[in-house]
């Protein structure tokens, strides 16, 4: 863990520590507070976050076969900002964000717990906009397999469901981070 991690960490356990989150909103027919999108997509945000301040990503061999034809990749590693349409790559995480926010949220009590949950899942997959696509095709873009349990399964069941690789390689990256 990094100290940006650290300090993201720090964050989400602050605010997941709060009593707050299991009040009820009245005007929302009783919905709790974690399950308001205005809230959740916050929260949602500082977990995706966590991971993506790593130093390294993981990377599949077809996207860094991709991106080394590109000329994407300097001594520095690859640049955060330069993901998107104009180059057509992406940083996916193999466990959902809004996946590790339940399951920090069931662990919320327990703070060494939820470091756990953090470092196991602290992956993030430089893919291709067409890996990507497979992923989406699989209609496990946000979810995992309903029988999938963390420490036990593979963190990586979605790309093979999808016919995507799993990484075997870790790019750094630096810059910005980039959502």
């Amino acid at each position: 863990m990094n100290e940006i991690q650290n300090a993201i960490f720090h964050l989400i356990n602050n605010i997941l520590s709060d009593d707050f989150f299991d009040a009820k909103l009245k005007n929302h027919k009783e919905q709790k507070i974690i399950e308001n999108s205005s809230i959740r997509y916050g929260l949602i945000n500082y977990v995706a976050k966590y991971s993506l301040a790593n130093n390294e990503y993981l990377i599949t061999d077809k996207c860094l076969n991709y991106l080394q034809s590109q000329s994407l990749i300097s001594e520095k590693g690859l640049l955060r900002g330069k993901k998107g349409n104009k180059h057509k790559f992406t940083f996916e995480h193999p466990i959902p964000a809004n996946i590790i926010t339940d399951l920090l949220y069931k662990n919320r009590k327990d703070k060494k717990m939820m470091l756990k949950v953090l470092k196991a899942t602290d992956l993030v997959t430089v893919l291709t906009y067409e890996e990507n696509d497979e992923i989406n095709k699989s209609r496990l873009t946000s979810s995992m397999p309903n029988d999938w349990e963390i420490f036990q399964d593979n963190p990586f069941i979605r790309y093979s469901i999808s016919g995507v690789e799993s990484p075997t390689k870790t790019i750094k990256v630096y810059g910005a981070l980039a959502r």
